[in-house]
């Protein structure tokens, strides 16, 4: 059952369907993400996912040669520093309740998406779009867009903590 089909045959164009499988994927993924780390472990990822951005943006040109391994590269970093992060720093979203389940998964939502926006923006822009349509390329890796997926999950954890302090 191919989802673009089902939603072109409901009479949307074909860029739509496409931006609306993007949306719903990634509301998939981040329940999954946000379960599956947990809210111990999901700011710990965050900063690991700027931590390993800022190595990767300083590397010297030419030192990686490809966009395959600068990706590689990069969910390494993610990887091996979220592994190492008991031993670096251990910071957690506190709470319990129906607004501790929105906390985490508004989380996890930003930080799918800032990793997908990184992932974007290292792939070449044909290769990307064979993955996702222009439209959604530019709301992803554009230079602005990728400012404000870098700034989100800040902001998002800057109003939650003055939130939780009142």
């Amino acid at each position: 059952m191919n989802l673009n089909s089902i939603i072109s045959k409901l009479g949307f164009s074909t860029s739509l369907a496409q931006d609306a499988t993007l949306l719903l994927v990634l509301v998939f993924i981040s329940f999954i993400f946000g379960m599956f780390i947990g809210r111990y472990r999901l700011l710990t990822v965050l900063i690991n996912t700027y931590v390993s951005f800022a190595i990767l943006s300083v590397i010297p040109p030419g030192f990686i040669s490809d966009y395959s391994y600068e990706l590689i590269a990069f969910l390494t970093l993610v990887v091996g520093l979220t592994l190492l992060g008991k031993k670096i720093f251990e910071i957690h979203i506190s709470g319990a309740g129906s607004g501790f389940l929105w906390r985490v998964f508004a989380m996890s939502f930003l930080e799918v998406t800032l990793l997908l926006s990184i992932i974007l923006s290292i792939l070449p822009k044909k290769t990307a779009l064979s993955y996702v349509s222009s439209s959604s390329l530019d709301y992803l890796a554009s230079p602005n867009a990728r400012l404000i997926w870098m700034v989100a999950p800040l902001i998002f954890l800057f109003f939650i903590h003055k939130r939780l302090n009142r």
